[in-house]
């Protein structure tokens, strides 16, 4: 009988032990069963950035760091999470990033980025606190950020497309693409005075971000400056449409198309004017509110 009662206890030893060692708190990151530790959060970076300075070349203008401390060494990585608690800013202005102190350290630290988000949104501010993933007790912190001169995109994206084909009289394909022609687009101020290309390139289509003017009156004229297939015989349209959009700005967007130009249509590299096929006016105000309409 006793020896009954003794293979029972070893039994139940056994068993104790081996549930001990499998208690698990499911985290995945701290495993180590003991009192919880306090962290402390501190920052000695900018509390006030220009979004219009944001120079992404210098990290100091766009990035705050926040560093956590323990009291000493813990046999536990604490992980703590940079997380907004409060202000007027939104996801989308800012980045926050983790903590991790490993096992043994005393410090670990993270960043909270500024972002240019190009729209219209005035002075914001941004609360950031920390949250401790499990194990470890956070102490009180905010670190509130001004986010001020508002960044506006002043960018107005253009594309001019013209391409296209062409079939003979017996109805074979001639010519496959009309990008061997050469178009540009070129700015004018209100008294026609020529202030330079916008898009002059030899690219089909063209695109590029015109930015930077001063408010007032413009023109955007097309110019068609070679066409290698003016003397082929051909008379077919070409589809020549100039595009615009301007991000975070949705109605700023369109498209004027001209059926001026057609593949017998000569090119001034020959001396001929290829000017003005397709003339848009364009009215700048504010420095970045752009209106455009047909000549």
């Amino acid at each position: 009988m006793k020896n009954i009662f003794k293979n029972i206890g070893l039994t139940l030893l056994t068993f104790t032990l081996i549930t001990s060692c499998n208690e698990d708190d499911n985290t995945g990151e701290s495993l180590v069963d003991y009192s919880p530790a306090t962290v402390t959060l501190s920052s000695s970076s900018p509390t006030t950035f220009s979004e219009s300075a944001i120079d992404e070349d210098d990290a100091s203008t766009y990035t705050v760091e926040i560093t956590a401390t323990l009291p000493s060494a813990q046999p536990a990585t604490a992980v703590i999470d940079l997380v907004q608690t409060g202000g007027t800013a939104d996801s989308s202005d800012f980045s926050a990033g983790t903590i991790t102190i490993p096992a043994g350290s005393l410090t670990g630290s993270a960043t909270v980025e500024i972002l240019q988000t190009g729209d219209i949104e005035g002075t914001e501010t941004l609360e950031i606190s920390g949250s401790s993933r499990a194990n470890f007790i956070v102490s009180p912190f905010t670190y509130t950020i001004s986010i001020e001169d508002d960044y506006i995109n002043d960018g107005l994206e253009l594309t001019l497309s013209w391409d296209g084909s062409a079939e003979d009289e017996d109805g074979n394909v001639a010519i496959n693409s009309f990008c061997e022609l050469d178009f540009d687009i070129i700015l004018y101020d209100e008294a026609f005075n020529y202030l330079g290309y916008v898009l002059g390139t030899s690219n089909c289509p063209e695109n590029d971000i015109l930015s930077g003017l001063p408010d007032g009156t413009y023109y955007l004229v097309s110019d068609l400056w070679s066409n290698p297939y003016s003397s082929y015989g051909f008379t077919d349209t070409i589809p020549l449409t100039l595009t615009w959009s301007q991000e975070y700005f949705d109605d700023t967007a369109g498209s004027i198309s001209t059926t001026a130009y057609n593949l017998s249509s000569e090119g001034s590299d020959t001396g001929a004017n290829g000017l003005g096929g397709l003339i848009v006016v364009l009215e700048v105000s504010n420095g970045y509110e752009y209106t455009l309409s047909e000549f």
